[in-house]
This record gives C-alpha cells, structure tokens and sequence, in this order.
C-alpha cells in the first residue's frame, strides 16, 4: 500500500460537518476503482465509517477486488440530496484487511447489523450469514475531501 495522508475533518467547516454526519448516517456510497487496463468501475456499495476508514464488505470475486489487487487508488462519494448539494467525495487509498468480515464483526457486528438491519432481512441472511458470504473487508483511508 501507498503512503498516505488521512483526512483533516475540521470540525469549524459546516460543509466538513455535514460530511461526517453523512459518513455516519448514508446507506449508499460509490466506491470507484481503476480496471488494470485503466477503464474506471463504479458500484455502490454498503459502508461503515469507523475510526476515520470506511469498511466494505465483499464478496472475493468482484471486479472491485480485482482492481485493488491492481491499483489502490479509489473514490467514494456519497449520494447528494437530489439537488447537488450535500456532496462528499473522498480520494483516497483501499486495501483489502488482513482479516475476514467474521473475524471483525466483534467489533464493528452491533454498529454495522444496527444501520443494514432492513437490507440484511432483505437479503435473507443474518449478519453473521452475510459476513460469511460477503467475506473481504476493503478498508478505505481517505486522502481527501472535497465538500459543498
């Protein structure tokens, strides 16, 4: 992996705040990555921010993956309001955790379960089924913000 920066939130900026807020609450992010033959790949994906990184789970055989195996440099953007306004786009780096998604779910299990409660039910899974299926943890560290 790269070396890298990590996003300065300051929490003096109202675009900065909404930001953070956003990362707490949205859904839905775009995680965009780099095909190794350089065509840009977009998906949305579901994401939690946890201790200044974005945790993504996946499943292994994803053109996602693939492409971080290729290049770590990434983009997530969060959804605007429907007007353009309210718009997060972090730069940054992602790599896949050395450790599954069961393996982190003493961790992170009560937060992230709380926030996907309808999309697992949804997908027929307990977490811990999700967990086992959706196994690769990207982990992305934003190197920079740009919000309105």
């Amino acid at each position: 992996m790269h070396a890298m920066t990590t996003v300065v939130f300051d929490q003096q900026q109202p675009a900065h705040q909404k930001a953070l807020s956003k990362l707490a609450s949205d859904q839905i992010a775009w995680f965009g990555s780099i095909r190794p033959d350089g065509r840009p790949h977009s998906v949305p994906v579901w994401f939690l921010w946890h201790e200044g990184t974005a945790l993504i789970f996946s499943e292994e055989r994803t053109q996602k993956i693939r492409n971080l195996g290729h290049d770590g440099h990434v983009v997530l953007t969060l959804e605007s309001n429907g007007d353009g306004s309210d718009v997060v786009i972090l730069d940054g780096t992602a790599a896949i955790s050395g450790e599954n998604a069961t393996a982190w779910l003493p961790r992170i299990g009560d937060t992230y379960g709380t926030k996907y409660a309808g999309g697992i039910v949804g997908l027929g899974m307990d977490l811990s089924t999700m967990a086992a299926k959706f196994d690769q943890v990207i982990v992305f560290t934003p190197t920079k913000l740009t919000a309105w």
